[in-house]
């Protein structure tokens, strides 16, 4: 059975709760900023919220997305849905670069 990449298990776990299913493609899409980020708001609370920090990472590293791309869109959040669990990644990954 082939293995998952990460932007497919983010994506399946963004949409387990909604009926308007994310796609990976579309994911990436929304990191990059080809597409209107503020369609998918309900999916990237649970993105920023829920989903694991090595998921995260792992997500950033196959898809060549930086911490600064994420950071733009979480910073543009509502204050209420910006979590405590990014900011600690994103601090860490601040303070401790990959080369």
């Amino acid at each position: 059975m082939p293995k998952n990449t990460a932007a497919q298990s983010v994506a399946a776990s963004m949409s387990v709760s909604f009926r308007r299913v994310i796609s990976p493609e579309e994911l990436i899409k929304i990191f990059r900023q080809e597409v209107d980020w503020q369609l998918w708001i309900s999916h990237l609370d649970v993105f920023f919220g829920e989903i694991p920090s090595s998921l995260i990472q792992r997500f950033m590293a196959e898809n060549n997305l930086s911490i600064d791309q994420l950071s733009a869109i979480y910073d543009a959040l509502p204050p209420v849905w910006q979590s405590e669990q990014f900011q600690e990644m994103r601090d860490a990954t601040m303070e401790n670069p990959v080369p």
